[in-house]
């Protein structure tokens, strides 16, 4: 999106104007130096995410599903709209601009190790079954690099947490963990593919 190149340069900017006054570098590898916070800039994730599933919709190549439940594994390729379907978890309503502006707040920093913008967002009522989100893109060609969110609710007596990656033109997954106030609990991973580069991993 072409407001980017602008935001980026601004919050980089931003950041190392105040160089002189912060701590050096975490032993996380951050460097905190470059941290710009509350920049109510409010990335239109959902949009993005839109975006890279149109370039699925484009896509000659097969698509490919693994799963894991427990630690047994099993894969196939599926059709688009099963991609799609599986998909639709990453559109949440909170995501949409206006909610989440309300009920999120947005923090952002240069990360020293992975050389990425991080956009962090977290939800302002502690009850929200969104906990996190994380967009990480690159500086130099202003492009995203990856989505990462956090879910937990409650579904009867059973705790269930997720955890959401979508690397932008390769590939998502879901890892699930849920939680039985009595039982056994479990962990089940899904991960769709569509760049074939990365069918083995």
């Amino acid at each position: 999106m072409k407001f980017f190149p602008v935001l980026l340069a601004i919050i980089i900017f931003a950041s190392c104007k105040n160089k002189g006054s912060q701590p050096p570098a975490t032993s996380t590898g951050v460097d905190t130096t470059q941290r710009a916070q509350d920049t109510a800039s409010f990335l239109p994730i959902s949009s993005l995410l839109r975006e890279d599933l149109l370039r699925v919709d484009s896509f000659g190549g097969g698509i490919l599903k693994k799963t894991t439940l427990n630690g047994k594994k099993d894969s196939l390729f599926i059709k688009l709209p099963a991609f799609k379907q599986a998909a639709s978890v990453f559109f949440m309503p909170e995501l949409e601009t206006s909610a989440f502006r309300q009920s999120f707040t947005e923090t952002s920093l240069l990360d020293a190790t992975t050389e990425m913008v991080q956009f962090m967002y977290a939800p302002k009522d502690a009850s929200n079954t969104l906990r996190n989100v994380v967009v990480y893109i690159n500086p130099v060609n202003s492009q995203v690099n990856r989505f990462y969110f956090e879910k937990e609710w409650a579904a009867g007596d059973t705790i269930v947490q997720q955890k959401l990656t979508w690397k932008a033109r390769q590939y998502f997954y879901i890892i699930t963990l849920r939680q039985p106030k009595q039982g056994t609990p479990t962990t089940s991973i899904e991960k769709l593919i569509w760049a074939p580069e990365y069918y083995g991993e």
